[in-house]
């Protein structure tokens, strides 16, 4: 027991170190508090200590461990890894004495074997401590955190036919299942019932369904969105075993566009200072330009720069610089001259466009100006390479274009230096020999300088360091293949001799220490701060699995993580139709093949046909079927360290706080217009199909009345668990087609101006129109012009009917429709209610001229009669 005084005017006061400030913050949380002060106790031999400090009346006491090895900790759901190192040079400390524990007892104990490890078998709690004695016997304190941040249970794969809906449309619901065990492997779901519920953008219950989950085929169900269900994102929420799962599709009030507007530039690129000009297409869904629509135009601006390879935008809001409008030409074309840029910007033109359909289509097109998107792809064997190396880098156009590279250049990060040379005519390579390790940037240049293609790519060598507390690790490759073997480039801040490498997952699957490499990797020494790392690639690493290092070094410690993604096998799924282009009403026949590494494989597949345009509007929610069931895993190891153990006093407040609100905003769906005869967004939904042995299936479905383009998408999984998607595409397309310009309903002595619009792809060609309404026929010879004709139809309407059109070409019906006119009493419509008493035979009711919604109730007990007239009593309650 050691006991001294202390003058309190000459301690330290606790503050910050010298040169360290924030700037720019709102409160002095660092300046010193008076009060606060450094006792030093002198250099102590390795133990625990009780220290006991009095001021006048007051006292308190703390604990000091104090010891020269250090325990890194890694622990996991059932597991908990420890190695004891030293604190000054970072080696294996064995023969330490480890006690885990939750606070309330001890869990397990043991004691670290030569390398400085020692397993531990638990399950772990959320906070737990280790306390450690070396052989020194110092004592040494960690605490350690652990949630799940991958969790192997049922998953549930929840989508619709398509991402959006119109209220009263039909929602047909499919749902895919498999158990999983652990990354890789999964059984069949149990087959058990499960209730659907959606919930609408207002969080309110909308319906529940019933579904019957089936282990192989999964389950499926519909149902119909009321009339007026409002728009915005609905949620679907399946019960099934004690568990909800959830997905989501959108409501909207839309109407798609009846023609596309493309943006065609004069150039790829367009720099600084130059004036972009270009021409704007409009084209109907089979091909045909939209000839004399007016086009209206308006730009603006936002200034961007570029980080990496990604866009960063210098203002919040886009300014706007112009507007225009213009008539397209006959080849649907509009020419388009926007002013130059005096900076790097971003232009987004909005264009506003009706082709005399009384609809307009309305799109917003971005330009960037100075960079855009890569034309090229730029690559070598590997990702890193030593000094001196001659490295091969190659270069391949990604699309047809007239820009080709033309020059190279490299920069060197550490210090920017730079070097740029020419490339050869032609060639598809260049060889770079990097003298300096470092990191570097590569870059590819067309005539005018503007950038192709990029790639990074780092050089070891002596005297590469990472930054100070920092481990640089760089893998040779993006993916890996069952079999191959990873390198990992492992860059120390300074020269080291111990560290423990790991490969982790759901646990610690794989430990070694970096001077004595375990039988799962081969270690290489390229200088004193630089190692390469070999790792046989397994099949049980997928899909992807983390590469960790973890040193300590003069009291301080770090660890960085690097993950070696492994490719996973996915069905190929393919879908093909008989021909390319269809007629409304016509039979399509479409034909699936399922297969794995080029082998038929049957599966079951579920296949929905969309149009196009729905894409357009509100891209695919659903996650692909890929990357839902067999995503990249998080790490499931937490690292922590005695060094950063403070005191046992870090406790939550005992008083309930309220939970934060959440801070959400609903994304605007554009309103596109397009004017249809039959609303059919969803062609086809074969929700189970099975392909046979040779991997095939067939269905069969009429294209609807619809002239557009349309997705098939084909989703399937194998019975072992593998899944795969795929898609194609297919037009439906008419040379004549009408649709009625005008309304359905009138008012009694209103004179209707019956008209409708003939969309023809010929040119100068005589078509008859015969229309029937009432029993009476009537024909009209008419010459037709490329896009939209306006008829007006000579037919005296004065009464509710059926108005039929036809329209023939050599003697060919080409098109018909037909809808039902109304006319109504243009008085303002009033309830009435009347009690009758009925007797034997026939009784007149003597209703008022025009009535209509006739509703009927019969009363036999004063109790029916007073319920009957409930809703007008609680209207009007002084007419009781």
């Amino acid at each position: 027991m050691e006991q001294f005084r202390y003058p309190l005017w000459q301690a330290k006061p606790v503050e910050p170190q010298q040169g360290v400030k924030l700037e720019g913050a709102s409160s002095n949380f660092i300046s010193p508090q008076p009060g606060n002060i450094y006792i030093p106790l002198g250099k102590q031999e390795p133990g625990l200590y009780l220290v006991e400090a009095m001021v006048g009346g007051y006292r308190a006491t703390t604990v000091v461990f104090v010891s020269d090895t250090v325990a890194l900790s890694k622990v996991s759901g059932n597991e908990l890894l420890v190695w004891t190192a030293g604190k000054k040079q970072g080696e294996a400390k064995p023969g330490s004495e480890i006690l885990w524990t939750d606070g309330l007892g001890v869990m397990t104990r043991g004691v670290t074997d030569d390398s400085g490890t020692l397993q531990l078998q638990h399950i772990s709690p959320e906070r737990s401590y280790i306390l450690g004695k070396d052989a020194e016997g110092g004592v040494f304190v960690s605490e350690n955190f652990f949630y799940e941040s991958e969790i192997y249970n049922t998953r549930l794969y929840i989508f619709t036919d398509r991402p959006l809906y119109r209220a009263g449309d039909r929602v047909d619901v499919k749902v895919i299942g498999r158990e999983f065990h652990d990354p890789l492997h999964s059984s069949p779901i149990v087959s058990a019932p499960a209730k659907l519920s959606v919930l609408d953008a207002n969080g309110s219950l909308l319906q529940t369904v019933n579904v019957t989950l089936d282990a192989r085929n999964g389950g499926q169900g519909s149902f119909r969105l009321p009339e007026n269900a409002v728009a915005g994102g609905y949620e679907l929420r399946l019960a099934y075993r004690n568990q909800v799962y959830s997905s989501s599709f959108r409501v909207a009030n839309y109407i798609k566009p009846h023609f596309e507007i493309g943006l065609a530039l004069d150039k790829k690129e367009f720099k600084t200072g130059e004036a972009v000009s270009g021409k704007l297409q409009l084209l109907y869904p089979d091909g045909e330009p939209v000839k004399d629509a007016r086009v209206q135009l308006s730009l603006r601006a936002q200034q961007l720069s570029m980080v990496g390879n990604d866009l960063r935008y210098a203002g919040r809001f886009p300014v706007s610089l112009e507007g225009s409008e213009t008539v397209s030409d006959d080849s649907g074309h509009v020419a388009l001259n926007l002013p130059a840029a005096d900076k790097p910007s971003r232009y987004l033109l909005t264009v506003s466009a009706s082709d005399g359909a009384a609809y307009r289509v309305t799109t917003t097109k971005e330009i960037l100006i100075e960079r855009g998107l890569a034309h090229y792809s730029l690559s070598t064997a590997a990702q890193y390479s030593n000094s001196g190396e001659s490295v091969v880098f190659r270069y391949a156009a990604l699309e047809s274009s007239k820009q080709v590279p033309v020059t190279y250049e490299w920069l060197r990060l550490e210090d920017r230096t730079s070097h740029s040379g020419d490339l050869p005519s032609g060639g598809k390579s260049f060889t770079v020999n990097f003298d300096k390790p470092g990191n570097y940037n590569l870059t590819l240049r067309d005539k005018d300088g503007l950038i192709l293609a990029g790639l990074s790519h780092a050089v070891s060598g002596k005297g590469s360091t990472s930054h100070t507390g920092t481990v640089d690790i760089v893998a040779d490759k993006t993916l890996y293949q069952p079999g191959e073997t990873a390198k990992m480039l492992i860059t120390f801040p300074e020269p080291i001799d111990e560290a423990l490498l790991t490969l982790e997952r759901d646990r610690v699957e794989q430990q070694s220490l970096l001077s004595h490499p375990a039988n799962w990797l081969t270690l290489q020494r390229l200088n004193d701060t630089q190692y390469e790392a070999r790792i046989p690639v397994s099949n049980s690493f997928a899909p992807n699995i983390t590469f960790s290092v973890l040193y300590t070094r003069n009291g301080q410690y770090s660890f960085q993580n690097a993950g070696i993604k492994v490719a996973v096998p996915q069905l190929d799924i393919r879908v093909k139709t008989d021909k390319t282009h269809y007629q409304p009403g016509e039979l399509v026949n479409v034909e699936l093949t399922s297969s794995l590494k080029g082998k038929p494989v049957s599966a079951q597949l579920t296949v929905g046909v969309v149009d196009e345009m729905i894409y357009a509007l509100q891209p695919e929610i659903a996650p692909n079927i890929g990357k839902f069931f067999y995503p990249l895993g998080r790490n499931n190891v937490r690292t922590s360290s005695s060094l950063s153990f403070i005191s046992y006093d870090q406790a939550l407040s005992s008083e309930p706080v309220a939970p934060g609100a959440t801070n959400r905003s609903e994304r605007r769906v554009k309103m596109l217009e397009r004017p249809r005869r039959e609303e059919v967004d969803t062609a086809a939904w074969m929700p189970s199909l099975t392909t046979d042995k040779q991997g095939k299936a067939y269905f069969t479905f009429l294209m609807p009345d619809s002239l557009t383009r349309w997705r098939i998408t084909a989703r399937g999984m194998s019975g072992d668990g593998l899944v795969g998607q795929g898609s194609a595409y297919l037009r439906s397309e008419k040379n004549l087609y009408m649709k009625w310009s005008m309304p359905t309903v009138y008012r009694m002595g209103d004179k209707p101006a019956a008209g409708l619009f003939i969309f023809s792809q010929q040119d100068n060609e005589p078509v008859a129109l015969v229309t029937k309404f009432a029993g009476a026929e009537m024909r009209q010879t008419l010459t037709l012009h490329k896009g939209a004709n306006y008829i007006s139809l000579t037919q005296n309407i004065q009464q509710s009917g059926l108005l039929s059109a036809e329209l023939q070409q050599n003697g060919q019906v080409q098109d018909s429709i037909s809808t039902k006119l109304s006319f109504v009493d243009n008085s303002w419509p009033v309830e009435q209610q009347k009690n009758v008493m009925l007797g034997g035979g026939d009784n007149a009711l003597m209703l008022p001229e025009q009535a209509s919604n006739i509703r009927l109730q019969s009363s036999e007990t004063p109790q029916e009669i007073f319920r009957n007239n409930l809703d007008a009593l609680v209207d009007e309650p002084w007419v009781a």
